[in-house]
């Protein structure tokens, strides 16, 4: 299911002009970086990095014993790919693909919701 769902979103991605958008490596869609398991949606919590940034995930956890559930998060450190703009607080999808880095395995593939600016 998953890689129906990462196959769709790499085949409307490459309808766009490429030739506006800058070369990246370790882009899914423009560099030789495959896109394969688990995909989360999620908040930018840092955009330190020059690019990649940390992407917060929350979730609930059903505890049986007191019948009541936790919330729990974790934090992804995820690669932004030049042809995206993102800022802090931004919900983004991100999904899975082979080590970039030593900490880094999660790819932005799409922003879904900006964050309102006051």
């Amino acid at each position: 299911m998953h890689k129906q769902k990462c196959n769709s979103i790499k085949q409307k991605v490459k309808n766009l002009d490429t030739k506006k958008m800058k070369i990246d490596k370790k882009c899914p869609f423009l560099g030789k970086i495959s896109l394969r398991g688990k995909l989360y949606i999620g908040t930018i919590k840092s955009i330190n990095m020059k690019a990649s940034c940390i992407v917060r995930i929350d979730s609930l956890v059903y505890l049986k014993k007191y019948k009541r559930f936790m919330r729990s998060h974790k934090n992804i450190p995820t690669h932004v790919s030049l042809s995206l703009k993102c800022k802090k607080g931004d919900t983004v999808l991100i999904a899975q693909n082979r080590s970039i880095s030593k900490t880094i395995r999660f790819n932005i593939i799409k922003v879904i919701k900006r964050k309102k600016i006051n």
